[in-house]
């Protein structure tokens, strides 16, 4: 692994914990904090996902690549949030989702989907 590889792995690892503290710190139970660290814990698990930069919008757990700009895909993001009972992946404008009855299997869907260019 490269130097500058190394680097952004080391970034990354300590914004995965920034945001998971965040959640953790500064969310009230309406906002399903566990739900959405269960997934954020489940993508850090995975080495593909865990190269993704997560971030926090509107008490969302959201996703995007480091090329992400290189590609001409700034607004293509990923969010992970749980909402009336299920657990959802949504684009970052939030119009299209997808609905899931798992943690799990939400994350399954951005892990199989992540190669597909724009999930959303």
């Amino acid at each position: 692994m490269s130097d500058d590889k190394k680097c952004q792995f080391i970034a990354s690892n300590e914004r995965w914990v920034s945001v998971r503290n965040r959640f953790l710190a500064n969310f009230p139970p309406n906002f399903y904090p566990d739900r959405t660290i269960e997934m954020l814990d489940l993508c850090r698990a995975s080495p593909r996902l865990r190269q993704l930069i997560p971030f926090i919008s509107l008490g969302r757990l959201g996703l995007e690549r480091y090329d992400a700009y290189e590609r001409g895909q700034a607004d293509n993001f990923v969010c992970l949030y749980f909402h009336d009972g299920r657990y959802v992946a949504s684009g970052i404008d939030n119009e299209e989702k997808r609905f899931f009855d798992t943690a799990e299997a939400t994350v399954a869907f951005v892990k199989e989907h992540l190669n597909d260019g724009i999930l959303f």
